[in-house]
């Protein structure tokens, strides 16, 4: 008699779909509902045969989990986590979360932050690697004379004004450009310190930790960056809108007066918060958009005040990118973990 193993017949099958999701994702933006409904079909029943009502338990529970996230988290996003998560029901879970499941969702999320951190990497490269290794001088000068003196927790002191440097840095263009210059003065400030203080520097590894903080500032300087609005972003027609474009811009809209302002990420996010807690701050409608993007009534509103001549002919979007391949990746990812190192 042959006997079959479903969960690993089950898991091949959506593999092959989150394939199929992923060429649709990258070619059209969009995941095909019959993706979806095909996965449930399959999911749903394996799960149920194999773990009883534990699956169904973990549809419903990560539903209601990525509805919660869903602020920034799209439609598509929310429905494959979901179909996914009855045939992970077989271990421990987090209020009937499996923990496989949330897992995947962490490293889909990772993966997707660092992608469109790189291009703000490649697109900053110069004002970045210049003034992480300007404070990394700054910060290495500043460490030596700490430990020369012993001033307690004063380190914790300088991390601070490290990172506000670079917030400032943002803001003020000669500031930065202090910074910038201050990198140039690498060379100067490895060879003083060993020259000065020999054992310090060889005790210490003074090259090696110099190497490490120009990496640490590097990463920080573009969170930092992404966080005051570096996004990469790009202009499009208001008459070429269509549903599911992400907005940089915030639409206020008052009686007849309409005001639209470029806004980063905090303020979105902010402005999300207040949106579903039912603030606005006093106007009869804002127009922002999150991992849905733009929905088609928003679409037409915008065309018709551009006719009016309410808002500008072009509108700021943020760049964005398919979702599902980082998903396909953390779901590899996951059953590696489960079937190879026996982890999950």
């Amino acid at each position: 008699m042959i006997s079959f193993d479903y969960l690993a017949i089950a898991y091949i099958l959506n593999f092959i779909l989150l394939c199929i999701a992923t060429y649709t994702d990258i070619k059209k933006r969009e995941i095909p509902h019959t993706i979806i409904i095909l996965m449930i079909l399959i999911n749903l029943p394996v799960g149920y045969y194999l773990f009883g009502i534990e699956s169904i338990w973990a549809f419903f529970a990560t539903l209601v989990l990525c509805l919660i996230l869903g602020i920034g988290m799209g439609g598509g996003d929310i429905k494959l986590f979901t179909a996914l998560a009855p045939l992970f029901a077989y271990g421990e879970n987090i209020f009937y979360i499996p923990k496989p499941i949330l897992l995947l969702i962490g490293i889909s999320a990772v993966f997707a932050a660092l992608y469109p951190m790189t291009n703000i990497l490649r697109t900053y490269w110069k004002d970045i690697i210049p003034s992480s290794t300007g404070l990394a001088v700054v910060f290495g000068f500043l460490i030596y004379l700490l430990n020369h003196y012993s001033i307690p927790y004063a380190s914790l002191f300088l991390w601070g004004y490290i990172i506000l440097s670079i917030f400032i840095s943002r803001k003020i263009p000669q500031y930065k450009d202090i910074i910038k210059k201050a990198g140039y003065l690498a060379p100067i400030y490895l060879i003083g310190i060993y020259l000065i203080d020999s054992s310090y520097f060889i005790n210490h590894n003074i090259l090696l930790s110099f190497i490490i903080y120009v990496g640490e500032l590097t990463l920080i300087s573009i969170v930092i960056y992404a966080l005051t609005g570096a996004e990469i972003s790009s202009k499009k027609s208001v008459s070429e809108l269509k549903e599911g474009d992400i907005l940089r811009d915030i639409i206020y809209i008052k009686d007849k007066d309409v005001k639209v302002e470029s806004a980063n990420i905090l303020k979105r996010f902010k402005m999300m918060v207040n949106a579903e807690l039912g603030k606005n701050d006093g106007y009869d409608k804002i127009i922002m958009t999150d991992g849905e993007g733009l929905y088609k009534e928003d679409v037409e509103l915008l065309q018709k005040l551009h006719k009016e001549g309410k808002i500008p002919g072009e509108l700021n979007l943020i760049t964005t990118y398919p979702f599902v391949p980082f998903v396909l990746v953390g779901y590899v990812v996951v059953l590696v973990l489960h079937y190879y190192f026996n982890i999950l």
